[in-house]
């Protein structure tokens, strides 16, 4: 009997030691890639260091200083906030709403398809140097459009106007990305089962009816993938809005990446930039434990 116990126990930890022989190379790879540098970033948020001279410990100075006494972060963190704002309520729901009317579509799908995701293919770059000429306020084709038709009161400095900058360097993010969440509701309803869509509309739904109370409930786990996706990503949204303005002017179009890389890199403030990119860690994790908060909430009370 002891035999027994000893040779199965063997067994198990040679089974053990196999399914760990696996999961280490994932463990090494997150830890170094990830861990390490949210743990190293921390510890450089504490620090006054300009990145050559030696570094000196102040606790939470760079906190309390981009809280208390900077002028800019708390117009950056509201410009970030609200560029979470406008891809929740309007990035989302217009992707949802393109996504129904494929799926309901027989001809065509494919095309129409591949037309709404070649904008998350084409390169940042390509596209911030795209619309800063679409938003030129001499020879840009939207100005132009407005002076067309008569609209002269829409005509705009649209990259140097402070009332409308920070729409024009969301819009542009908005486009790209509505085709990556489209693609992902579309999967999403393709894998609702054929029967239960005829069945409704046997049962007189109309495609209103059928999109709320069929197609929403069946996706609600691709749009909790979507709204924690979207939110992140407005989080740490650089690229564009940089290439366009550079977030000026003042910081009327910085968002929270762009401030840390200002003042990492031009102000040579490492511990104040690691401070920021702190907060935008702590405002991610926050807004993802949100969302799935919120959605654990839901599905209890279904």
């Amino acid at each position: 009997m002891n035999q027994k116990n000893s040779n199965r126990n063997g067994r198990n930890m040679k089974t053990r030691m196999f399914s760990l022989s696996f999961h280490f190379p994932a463990f090494v790879l997150y830890t170094v890639f990830l861990i390490l540098p949210m743990l190293t970033s921390l510890y450089f948020s504490l620090l006054k260091w300009d990145g050559i001279t030696a570094a000196r410990f102040v606790g939470m100075k760079n906190f309390v200083d981009l809280f208390v006494n900077d002028r800019y972060f708390k117009k950056v963190l509201l410009n970030t906030i609200k560029s979470m704002a406008a891809g929740v309520c309007i990035q989302l729901p217009l992707a949802l709403i393109l996504a129904y009317l494929v799926y309901r579509t027989t001809r065509g799908f494919h095309f129409f398809q591949s037309v709404y995701f070649v904008p998350v293919v084409i390169s940042a770059t390509v596209i911030g140097l795209m619309f800063s000429l679409f938003f030129n306020p001499s020879f840009g084709p939207v100005n132009a459009f407005f002076q067309a038709v008569g609209l002269e009161r829409f005509i705009k400095n649209w990259l140097t106007d402070p009332g409308v900058v920070l729409f024009s360097v969301i819009m542009p993010g908005i486009w790209q990305y509505m085709g990556y969440h489209f693609i992902i509701f579309l999967a999403g309803m393709q894998s609702i089962p054929k029967e239960i869509m005829e069945s409704a509309y046997i049962d007189g739904a109309n495609s209103v009816t059928a999109f709320f109370h069929i197609v929403i409930p069946n996706i609600k786990g691709m749009i909790q993938v979507c709204l924690v996706i979207c939110l992140t990503g407005s989080i740490k949204t650089f690229d564009i809005p940089y290439l366009m303005t550079q977030g000026g002017p003042g910081a009327e179009s910085t968002f929270l990446s762009i401030y840390m890389y200002k003042e990492a890199f031009v102000d040579s403030s490492i511990g104040r930039g690691t401070a920021v990119a702190v907060c935008m860690l702590i405002l991610a994790l926050a807004v993802t434990v949100l969302v799935n908060g919120i959605f654990v909430f839901l599905n209890r009370k279904d």
